[in-house]
């Protein structure tokens, strides 16, 4: 039988009473550690990444997600590049926007690119019965039977404003962000914040190497700006369990 990649140590009933109280939960040392040194590498080496923002004035399920690939980040040079992020920030001030690098895992899969990334083999295992099996007992939810895969990098500069997660195209049970960045210091910034329904920040979490935080949609949360001083980039994997019928 093939050896586990999720921690065998982990307590899942104790991790269910603090998501049924919560309606969140974080999960340190989620993975077997070889597997998510494996996945910090190749995040860190190899993902051919996009440089993601929110285009405001488009609309529908993907023309609102700006993504310019290596070669037309090269194309636009220092200069233009410059001139996006200044307009993203903007934009910023007075409403939702967003900006990172992202790389679309499902999407890469169906269109077969790059078929010999390790995050493709991380995308094998979102949608194993291991993982569902997981997120099923710790959650308590069995009727999602979906799964997407983002991985983000954030650099400095980069950050994602507050939003809830919903989407009029899908049936979005939780919410998951695998994190893969080494000796992260609060400082760095790239903190997930969340609020309750008055509107108070009631969690503000670090991005701890191989952790897992898991919470239900919808619920208001954003990624603080990472610093200009940050040593590293800000690594992760996200996406949604949801339901399809």
């Amino acid at each position: 039988m093939a050896q586990s990649l999720i921690n065998p140590a982990l307590d899942t009933g104790a991790l269910r009473r603090r998501f049924e109280r919560d309606g969140k939960v974080r999960i340190a040392d989620v993975l077997r550690p070889d597997f998510a040194a494996a996945i910090h590498d190749c995040l860190a080496n190899d993902v051919p990444w996009q440089l993601a923002c929110y285009d405001p004035e488009q609309s529908g399920r993907t023309a609102s997600a700006q993504r310019l690939t290596p070669v037309q980040q090269r194309d636009l040079g220092p200069a233009g590049l410059a001139r996006l992020e200044e307009r993203v920030k903007r934009q910023a001030r007075d409403g939702f926007q967003y900006l990172y690098d992202a790389y679309d895992v499902l999407e890469a899969r169906r269109q077969g690119r790059d078929p010999g990334l390790l995050l493709q083999e991380f995308l094998s295992f979102m949608g194993s019965d291991e993982l569902f099996g997981f997120v099923q007992e710790v959650s308590g939810d069995t009727a999602f039977n979906r799964v997407d895969c983002h991985a983000c990098r954030y650099r400095p500069g980069h950050f994602l404003r507050e939003h809830g997660d919903e989407s009029p195209f899908e049936q979005r049970h939780m919410a998951y962000v695998f994190y893969f960045t080494r000796e992260w210091h609060e400082d760095f910034g790239g903190i997930t914040w969340f609020k309750d329904a008055g509107g108070r920040v009631t969690d503000a979490l670090a991005p701890d190497y191989n952790s897992l935080t898991l919470f239900r949609v919808p619920v208001p949360h954003a990624v603080t700006q990472v610093a200009d001083f940050a040593p590293r980039s800000r690594l992760s994997i996200t996406g949604w369990f949801t339901r399809y019928d």
